[in-house]
This record gives C-alpha cells, sequence and structure tokens, in this order.
C-alpha cells in the first residue's frame, strides 16, 4: 500500500527548506499528502531538565529564554513549509503543525497516524538531540523512519535499494514500511551481513515473500572479516551503488545505545545515503 500521509519533521533550521523540497518529491510520486511537524518545547515540558540547581530567578530567566528560542524556531520552521508549499504541485501540502509538548507524545499523537516520518540526518552541530529525535520517533510512532541527508537532492524514488536484513522484527518492519520503495526500485539487494549459518534460508525466504508483491530481488552475505556489522554494512551497501538502506533500528540494550555504542547509531552517523528504518 503506497503512503497516503508523510510527516516531515522541523526543526526551525536553515535545512528544513531542503528536507521539504525532498519529501514533496516523494510525496508527488506517491500520491501523498505532506504534513510538517515542529515540536515545541514549552517551559512547563523542558523545566523537568532543570532540576533544583536554578533559584526561582534562574529557573524563571532560562525558561523564558528557552521558549523565546522555540518560538523563533517555530516561527522559521513555519515560514520554510509556507514557502515550498507555494512551489509544490497541486493537492500535496497539507498542514503545518505546531506541537506543544515533548517530542515522545508529539510522535504518539501525529507519527502513529502516518505512514511515513521523514527527517533529516543528524548534523554535527546537535548530534546527540536529533539522534535522540529519531529513535523517539521510530518507538513511539510504530512507524517506518525516512533519514534524509542533504546530499540526496530533491529524487523521488530511489532506484538502488539494499534491505539489511536479519530476520527480526525491527527488520521486518522495516521491510513492510518499505514496500512502495522496493516496488519502484530498479535493483534490490537482499544483504546479510555476519556469519549466521542460516542467512542463506532468511535470504531466501525474505526473497520469496518480497516475489509476491511483484519485486526481484538478489540475495547476498557477506562475512565481518574483523569489521563491525555497521562497516560492512555500508562498505558493501556503498560498492553496490546504492541510494537507499532499509534496515530494522535500535535493537541494541538501552546502555548501548545511550553510549551510542550500537549499530543503528553508527550507521545514520556514517551512511552517505538515505537510511529507512523502523523498531
Amino acid at each position: 500500500m503506497k503512503p497516503r500521509r508523510i510527516l516531515t519533521v522541523l526543526d526551525g533550521e536553515e535545512t528544513d527548506a531542503g528536507l521539504l523540497r525532498q519529501s514533496v518529491s516523494i510525496c508527488a510520486a506517491w500520491d501523498a499528502k505532506l504534513d510538517g511537524l515542529f515540536v515545541r518545547r514549552n517551559a512547563a515540558s523542558g523545566g523537568d531538565f532543570l532540576g533544583d540547581a536554578f533559584s526561582t530567578y534562574g529557573m524563571e530567566a532560562v525558561l523564558e529564554a528557552l521558549d523565546d528560542a522555540a518560538a523563533k524556531a517555530s516561527d522559521a520552521a513555519h515560514a520554510a513549509f509556507t514557502d515550498v508549499a507555494d512551489d509544490a504541485p497541486s493537492g500535496v501540502i497539507g498542514r503545518f503543525i505546531e506541537y506543544i509538548g515533548l517530542p515522545r507524545a508529539a510522535m504518539a499523537r501525529e507519527g502513529r497516524l502516518s505512514d511515513l516520518i521523514i527527517m533529516e540526518k543528524p548534523q554535527e552541530r546537535d548530534l546527540r538531540n536529533q539522534l535522540n529525535a529519531i529513535e523517539t520517533a521510530a518507538f513511539e510512532s510504530g512507524r517506518p523512519v525516512l533519514v534524509m541527508p542533504e546530499e540526496c537532492g530533491d529524487a523521488g524514488c530511489f532506484k538502488d535499494v539494499v534491505v539489511a536484513w536479519d530476520g527480526s522484527l525491527e527488520a521486518t518492519r522495516a521491510v513492510v514500511g518499505a514496500l512502495p520503495f522496493l516496488a519502484a526500485a530498479e535493483t534490490v539487494l537482499l544483504l546479510h551481513a555476519g556469519a549466521d549459518a542460516d542467512s542463506a534460508d532468511q535470504l531466501a525466504d525474505l526473497a520469496a515473500y518480497l516475489d509476491t508483491h511483484g519485486i526481484k530481488s538478489a540475495t547476498r552475505s557477506v562475512t565481518l572479516e574483523g569489521r563491525s556489522a555497521a562497516r560492512a554494512l555500508i562498505e558493501t551497501s556503498t560498492a553496490n551503488g546504492a541510494d537507499l538502506l532499509v534496515m530494522g533500528g535500535f535493537g541494541a540494550p538501552g546502555w548501548q545505545r545511550s553510549l551510542g555504542r550500537d549499530e543503528t547509531t553508527a550507521l545514520i552517523k556514517k551512511v552517505p545515503f538515505a537510511i529507512l528504518l523502523a523498531h
């Protein structure tokens, strides 16, 4: 089933315009509607991390400054949405949504009732917060999340797709969420990184499943040879000319994710092309 409602998450930075143009191209290709979401943390939702270290006056001053910054960022995100809407094809643009509260609540409310969530690839300027935002979107929405680097341009579809497959629930959800992209691709490679004895059978089962959807695919298993699974996936996908990697995400224990030592974080940071992930 093709996506009909696509939600793009904005942060009020200059990169919003490019991300929205990418989103418009995808919506136009699928005849989908695009909504823009900006999550604005107000004083009530943002005071929890300040604790008791601040005096009442100090806390009020900090929260007021944070609220002012959030208001300016929201205005910038809305302006970017309006500018891109002016040039978008008819019927593509939906609503700009300013959600006041916590990101997890925003994703539970807006993300769960969308078919696809689009977010920008994290930038070094705010790496940890953006990685947390992607994780929150995947966990709280239950929907596929498409992470788009700025270098992708405005392409509405992906020609060469690699699916990282390990048979997990997360990978299964990612494949189901990616079916429209897989059906439109010119090549689909099903890739397993590791030494599992049954990897060939798992890949064959996935290929047979995709074939029932009219999607032809090739399969490949690669050994790690001293590399991490993330490094093996990156090198093999890049050599294959991939422009989209489909994978399960954030399946590692919480302590690994909090330290940024999980494979999902490594892939999001280092893959130079788009990633579609699901938890």
